[in-house]
């Protein structure tokens, strides 16, 4: 039965489409949090993590020929234990504590924005690379925000933009089908999440897809100071839910 929350599962994740579609990751950092306000962390993680894979799979789709595929392994490799251990902390841990997990990851991610910079470009490596995926698993698993790991990662090594969308792209659709089978074995997608699912995915879709034409007439240092001011905010109000 259709209620106003499904209406916004559909304006939040058009948002939250044209934003990943845009520029990459950040999709869901700008939906979940006012999502958060509506529908119960544990409903609202499985279903991010469902829209994710979605909202990849069309990045995926359109820069798949400018993946990486040779470091794509060792990103895998980690992000499966990775999996595991974000899957258990999903299952156990109460949902106050990850709203508040949630906003304090938003503002670190704020701070390291404007604060990391490369000063010079290193070469691809298991060891770096495992890392950062077992930092996408764990955190996407339970909290569905995959991106910041394997961002960092991307910029140390020094991927061009078109190579960051593509390989990111589809390891974010691989990583992110992981999760959502040990999300389905373990029992969290209720009637109530697939019900938000059927809305949030066209609407995923069509902002991602919306995204592309426009991509390049963005002026993107615009854009990222607004996304930035958008994703502060919403650490702010998941940190001040958390401890009320």
């Amino acid at each position: 039965m259709f209620d106003p929350t499904h209406l916004l599962v559909f304006g939040l994740w058009l948002v939250g489409g044209f934003v990943s579609g845009v520029s990459g990751i950040g999709g869901a950092m700008v939906a979940v949090p006012a999502a958060a306000m509506f529908i119960p962390m544990h409903e609202l993680i499985p279903l991010s993590c469902i829209l994710n894979v979605v909202m990849d799979g069309c990045i995926a789709a359109a820069h798949f020929r400018h993946c990486r595929v040779s470091a794509l392994w060792p990103m895998l490799a980690g992000s499966l234990p990775g999996a595991f251990v974000g899957l258990f902390i999903l299952k156990f841990v109460p949902g106050a504590i990850l709203q508040g997990a949630v906003g304090a990851l938003l503002l670190y991610y704020v701070y390291w924005q404007r604060t990391f910079r490369v000063t010079e470009v290193h070469r691809e490596s298991w060891s770096h690379g495992g890392a950062a995926g077992f930092g996408a698993g764990l955190l996407g698993t339970a909290i569905s925000f995959d991106g910041p790991p394997v961002g960092a990662y991307g910029l140390y090594v020094g991927w061009s933009p078109r190579t960051f969308l593509g390989t990111l792209g589809v390891f974010f659709v691989i990583r992110g089908t992981m999760t959502c089978v040990l999300q389905a074995g373990a029992g969290l997608y209720t009637s109530a999440v697939i019900e938000y699912a059927m809305y949030g995915i066209p609407a995923t879709m069509l902002g991602t897809l919306c995204a592309f034409p426009i991509t390049r007439h963005v002026n993107q240092d615009t854009f990222r100071r607004v996304l930035l001011a958008i994703i502060l905010l919403a650490g702010v109000v998941c940190l001040v839910r958390s401890l009320f």
